[in-house]
């Protein structure tokens, strides 16, 4: 994490936080849903707290590149939300989703002009990110308790919500990405469940599950 003294989040460090916390809410969320075997899994202590996360090399290489994007596209100032696609996958039908909104909270005026060329900073103090991420994770943990089970075999797709320019401003991300249109993963009969946010003081980042109730 880059920090410019023991107070001072910058945004390199910020966009650092949230790269870990998508690292180890997606390693989560796959393996509470039994996206894989549980034996596909291995324990490691995020912020004191125990957590799964997948040993299976495609899985990691997947999940790395796309959160490293997300770091990136963080420093640019050009995403706004990350979502992980719970899809069967017998019908490709998306039956949850988990949206990351990521906000924020610095004016291109507080980063050193129209271009951002000097990072914003937040003298927040790190502990306190840290517990605000505890209260979070322990809050995906604990959403077992009440998402109905999978029925069915599924997989699941991470999916980047970006600035329009996106493709202008980083011509890469053409090789790796394509345009999606934001109706196709809406859920019928869903219920959506609000979980806490967490503030680096540069960036916020709002958490919430929708899922289908199969009530209908």
């Amino acid at each position: 994490m880059t920090t410019s003294n023991d107070h001072s989040i910058t945004l390199q460090g910020s966009a650092a936080i949230i790269h870990e916390y998508l690292k180890y809410s997606i390693n989560s969320i796959i393996f509470q849903r039994g996206i894989y075997p549980s034996c596909d899994f291995l324990q490691e202590e995020y912020n004191g707290i125990p957590m799964m996360v997948s040993r299976d090399d495609r899985i990691k290489t997947y999940i790395d590149n796309m959160i490293g994007k997300v770091q990136d596209l963080i420093m640019k100032k050009m995403i706004t939300k990350v979502t992980v696609c719970i899809i069967t996958v017998a019908k490709q039908e998306i039956i949850e989703r988990w949206d990351f909104n990521i906000t924020p909270q610095y004016d291109d005026d507080d980063a050193g002009g129209e271009h951002g060329t000097v990072a914003p900073t937040a003298n927040k103090p790190l502990a306190k990110i840290q517990k605000e991420i505890r209260d979070v994770m322990r809050q995906i943990i604990a959403t077992i308790s009440f998402l109905p089970c999978l029925e069915e075999r599924c997989s699941f797709d991470i999916m980047l919500h970006t600035a329009s320019n996106v493709f202008e401003e980083m011509p890469v991300m053409c090789k790796d990405f394509l345009e999606e249109d934001i109706e196709s993963i809406e859920i019928a009969n869903a219920q959506t469940v609000q979980l806490k946010a967490f503030s680096t003081g540069v960036n916020q980042v709002d958490t919430k599950v929708v899922y289908r109730t199969f009530d209908g």
